[in-house]
């Protein structure tokens, strides 16, 4: 459909991908929540985005699963890093990295919180939670 003259086209709503992409190079880490209800909704749900507000999320996480990955799939990456799947308190789960101290070492079930480095959402362990070995 062609604008009239004169106007101006409606601006397209962002996708939940894009707005999450969106928060994430602002350094804010927020879950979609359907408006009517409050519900947190998982990142892969796609309702009208109408129906969603993005609302801050605590950042605190627990670590589900994790694999060490020896070859680096995207510029900019040193190798050996984590590849983990965190689910986020609020409930929503993702795919993100765990950085850790040199010594440090995984655990399925850990607690962390997430920050961002070089414009990238990172886990870290919670201060107090041990993950040395």
């Amino acid at each position: 459909m062609q604008p009239t003259p004169g106007t101006v086209p409606a601006a397209a709503a962002p996708t939940e991908a894009e707005s999450f992409e969106t928060f994430i190079g602002r350094g804010e880490l927020r879950v979609p929540r359907l408006v009517g209800t409050g519900e947190i909704l998982h990142f892969a749900a796609r309702p009208p985005p109408a129906d969603v507000e993005w609302v801050p999320a605590s950042g605190t996480a627990t670590l589900s699963s994790f694999t060490v990955m020896w070859k680096a799939y995207r510029e900019g990456l040193d190798v050996p890093y984590n590849v983990a799947w965190v689910e986020l308190d609020e409930g929503p789960r993702l795919v993100s990295t765990v950085v850790l101290e040199a010594t440090g070492r995984l655990q399925i079930g850990m607690p962390l919180q997430a920050t961002f480095r070089k414009g990238l959402l990172v886990f870290i362990p919670l201060p107090g939670t041990s993950s040395s070995a």
